[in-house]
């Protein structure tokens, strides 16, 4: 997920905007901006995208292998029939039969958040390699190297109309008839949501786009069971494999994951029209409103945005990137601005519909993760969730997990931002 900046007050937003127009590199010029976004191809073939992926898991993913003294490794990466990328790291050690004894078997799949790909877990991959034999990383659909492979239809049973909420502050009177200043905000629905339809929509969606992608992954590979790690986005559709196909996947770690929150606008609530409840700010009420919140402009335009603007949006973004990857190599800067900027129309409206579908502009989910408990209570030894100390994810819902921990010194993006306590963390968890 790009959106990783505390903005508290008007200076924070000042200085976070000022970010965006500093021009960080000499080298970038307004002549280089208008050229990237004049070359901008709406339409580029994902061999560009392969092949930027190539060039950083030469240049910094191999070279952490070796340091590692992983010396009898392989590296295949491939398009499966149904387009998804992937790239496969194995752990040989045919040298040493102690080691490879002890390497654990179970495949171990790695998978992304929003608007990134499998390099985000280029700090990762060699730490990884020396306990597992078989290490995956794949691009989901519309990222990275992977185009859809279909376009979303959404089901039969689409809903008559969308969730909306409406809201009201309530003020206590004294005897003189004076107003508190202590005032509650409730929140009411005009029109009966349409629980039904909205379930068997999402979950179609969820199966089509992710599911039956992965199901068809893991079948051509011939596994039988997986371990997975998914980041953000990525988290929350591998929670829902996890929770719906225990046949295919054993254990499962959520590093920051989206969607995870109770809260008013999940489909899953009883919500009785013209009814009027209070909010609260507990991520485990059903009534939860985050503080967080995104304009519903910009997640319904999202890279439109961006496009608008021209050359402006091309340094926008470059310096959003170098900016939230400040301690990261320039290759890595680079190449999130690519795999973002650079992304068909296609796989970007695309994506923005399927975003939209699953997540409000408070960044909760309609159909959130909590509201599974009785899933997670049974299989609770096989989840554990992961966030960084200052993340900008609610962290208090850690503690819904048996298996948790706040990662030192990180953010959303806390594989990047500390990796090896990141590793140590899974290792102990997936064994």
């Amino acid at each position: 997920m790009p959106f990783n900046g505390k903005v508290g007050n008007k200076n924070n937003l000042g200085r976070l905007f000022r970010k965006f127009f500093e021009n960080n590199d000499n080298k970038t010029t307004s002549q280089s901006h208008w050229k990237i976004w004049w070359n901008r191809d709406p339409k580029p073939s994902p061999v560009l995208f392969k092949a930027s992926e190539s060039r950083l898991v030469k240049e910094l993913i191999e070279p952490d292998i070796k340091k590692r003294g992983i010396s009898d490794y392989t590296i295949n990466t491939y398009t499966m029939r149904d387009g998804l990328q992937t790239w496969a790291f194995k752990n040989n050690s045919r040298d040493n039969q102690t080691l490879q004894s002890k390497l654990i078997k179970t495949p171990l799949v790695l998978v992304h958040g929003y608007l990134t790909s499998s390099m985000h877990f280029h700090k990762n991959i060699a730490d990884l390699m020396t306990k597992y034999k078989e290490v995956y990383l794949i691009d989901l659909p519309g990222h990275g190297a992977t185009d859809y492979h279909m376009k979303i239809v959404y089901p039969d049973h689409e809903p008559q109309h969308k969730i909306e909420l409406h809201f009201e502050r309530k003020y206590e009177y004294n005897e003189k008839g004076e107003a508190s200043k202590n005032k509650e905000l409730f929140f009411y629905s005009k029109r009966q949501l349409d629980s039904a339809n909205y379930k068997t929509m999402l979950s179609g969606i969820r199966k089509d786009f992710f599911n039956d992608s992965i199901e068809r992954w893991i079948r051509t590979h011939k596994m039988n069971k997986i371990n997975m790690v998914g980041h953000s986005y990525g988290g929350y559709f591998s929670f829902h494999l996890w929770k719906d196909r225990p046949d295919l996947v054993n254990k499962l770690v959520l590093l920051s994951p989206l969607g995870v929150e109770k809260n008013l606008w999940s489909i899953n609530n009883l919500i009785l029209q013209n009814d009027k409840y209070k909010v609260e700010h507990d991520p485990t009420a059903w009534t939860y409103l985050p503080v967080r919140k995104i304009p519903e402009f910009f997640l319904d335009k999202q890279y439109k945005i961006f496009m608008a603007l021209g050359p402006v949006g091309v340094r926008l973004l470059q310096n959003f990137f170098r900016h939230r990857f400040k301690n990261e190599s320039a290759l890595f800067q680079n190449y999130s601005f690519e795999n973002t900027y650079l992304q068909s129309n296609d796989n970007l409206e695309l994506s923005t519909i399927l975003f939209n579908s699953f997540f409000t502009n408070y960044l909760t989910s309609y159909d959130p993760i909590l509201d599974y408990g009785e899933a997670i209570e049974k299989r609770k030894d096989d989840i554990k969730i992961m966030y960084g100390d200052h993340d900008w994810m609610d962290k208090r819902c850690a503690s819904e997990f048996v298996n948790n921990c706040i990662i030192s010194n990180a953010g959303h993006n806390l594989n990047i931002d500390n990796p090896k306590e990141t590793f140590k963390e899974i290792i102990n968890f997936v064994k």
